[in-house]
């Protein structure tokens, strides 16, 4: 007998599937958001143990963080690519290859960490350069002497991790950023105050606790991946061998996000410093300080949903499911919009209470009160930036919106600033920020329209080659292998 098909089946399989992809992007969503925040974490305990050091050590700890992270953030971009070939190849069922991009990424990280320490001699000329007072020089030196060994755990830990997403199984990701986190509390307070009769090393153990956590963090994902439940079906014990084709490929896709990520920390350190430290002192400085601390409860969130995104993205397109892709993109954007516009209206209204918050003077509130005007105009606009930049990144389209950024923060935010600090100085540190509130509103349309133009959907990132000399084995279905989630549910 011929079936009969029902009017309302469309649209109940159409909820059945709308439901599906909801709950697809929380779930994926939230272990990311918490790996983001919790190396807010472990910035924060850090610098709160500075506090018992003195001023010099909080002088000194950003400044060497910030300078080491101008290296890092390069490789960190390159690495990032793991997740988009891992949940390509997870989307294609190519199960062997998601575990051998992420052995590339370690590699990578390996080299970018032996470059590193192989620019350890110039530490002191550079430190020197920064012509802070002697006893901060000495302090910044003594945290980067040793904090430069932790280049290639914390590249290869943000390899695997992305890794991991991809494959989503964010929640291993979670817990060994928790635990690095622990790991780095404990013994950074051990060695910075010399606890149960450990020498006394100043900076110095925060640094040490600072590599600590991130080795135990590289090791404990790589143990995951060859450990029972994700060694068999990922074969991650056996793809181990360098590969150039997939390391170029890496580079190759990377790369640009890499050198913008650079970009980013270098437009954003001479916004801070310069356009606003250097032209309009100290007090508008500390407004744009407090104003950062809130714009970071936006934007590392909407990073972690971002990261998510990429890896839903990539195995939709991997699946050959470019409509997917479009829907999994639109409701996740649609949950960083919405998270943005709240919050664009709480710190609209409540933008004197939340500068006082943190300091009560007259004049920093008014300046900060102003300031976050500006930001509650361009959140939504930078969830969208975020947001298709994610979304691009999990097709593999990754030159064209790098250069994007690099060009419109060199040329609005910097080129843009300065104009308004010449032309405009009565506007004060507000005339820089209303050249960043231009720029972000400008870069989450382009970003809109670089996604909506489909140019994403051309790019074949795999190819059609085939797993070479691999066992049929490796291309057991995953989620048929029950331990691989009865390893995440007990990680």
């Amino acid at each position: 007998m011929m079936s009969v098909h029902r009017p309302d089946d469309t649209a109940a399989s159409t909820g059945d599937t709308r439901r599906e992809e909801i709950r697809s992007v929380v779930t994926l969503s939230v272990p990311i958001v918490i790996t983001m925040c919790s190396r807010v974490v472990m910035d924060v305990s850090d610098f709160t143990m500075m506090k018992w050091l003195g001023p010099d050590a909080q002088a000194a700890l950003l400044p060497g963080q910030v300078m080491l992270w101008c290296y890092i953030v390069l490789g960190i971009g390159i690495v990032s690519m793991v997740s988009t070939f891992a949940s390509q190849c997870l989307g294609r069922k190519r199960y062997a290859d998601c575990s051998a991009y992420a052995w590339q990424g370690v590699y990578l990280s390996l080299l970018f960490g032996l470059l590193g320490l192989a620019l350890r001699p110039s530490l002191p000329a550079v430190v020197a350069w920064m012509g802070h007072e002697p006893q901060i020089q000495q302090l910044e030196l003594a945290y980067l002497n040793i904090a430069v060994f932790a280049i290639a755990p914390t590249l290869a830990a943000a390899a695997l991790s992305h890794f991991f997403n991809g494959i989503h199984r964010p929640r291993v990701t979670m817990w060994s950023a928790i635990e690095g986190n622990v790991v780095n509390a404990v013994l950074s307070l051990v060695l910075i105050f010399g606890l149960a009769g450990c020498p006394k090393l100043g900076i110095a153990g925060a640094a040490w606790g600072t590599l600590a956590g991130t080795v135990y963090r590289t090791l404990r994902l790589a143990i995951t991946m060859c450990g029972r439940g994700y060694a068999e079906p990922y074969a991650g014990r056996r793809t181990w061998r360098p590969d150039r084709v997939k390391i170029a490929g890496v580079l190759r896709v990377g790369a640009p996000s890499g050198i913008q990520l650079v970009s980013d920390v270098i437009v954003w350190t001479v916004f801070i410093n310069i356009l606003v430290g250097k032209y309009f002192g100290t007090v508008h400085l500390i407004a744009t300080n407090v104003v950062w601390q809130y714009l970071r409860i936006s934007f590392m969130p909407c990073l972690g949903i971002g990261f998510a995104l990429t890896a839903l993205v990539g195995r939709a397109i991997g699946e050959s499911d470019c409509a997917r892709a479009v829907r999994l993109a639109r409701i996740a954007i649609a949950g960083m919009a919405l998270y943005m516009a709240v919050l664009s209206v709480i710190y609209f209204v409540g933008r004197h209470s939340f500068v006082a918050l943190f300091n009560g003077d007259p004049q920093i509130v008014r300046i900060g009160a102003s300031v976050l005007i500006c930001a509650s105009i361009f959140q939504v606009f930078d969830a969208m930036g975020m947001g298709y930049n994610s979304a691009l990144r999990g097709a593999g389209d990754t030159l064209w919106p790098s250069v994007v950024f690099v060009v419109t923060h060199w040329v609005i935010v910097i080129g843009g600033g300065f104009a308004m600090v010449h032309l405009f100085p009565e506007l004060g540190s507000l005339g820089p920020w209303i050249a960043a509130t231009v720029l972000i509103i400008l870069v989450g349309w382009v970003m809109w329209w670089r996604w909506h133009a489909r140019k994403w959907m051309t790019i074949d990132l795999l190819g059609q080659e085939e797993d070479a000399g691999l066992a049929p084995g490796d291309r057991a279905e995953p989620a048929l292998a029950g331990s691989a989630a009865a390893s995440e549910a007990s990680s």
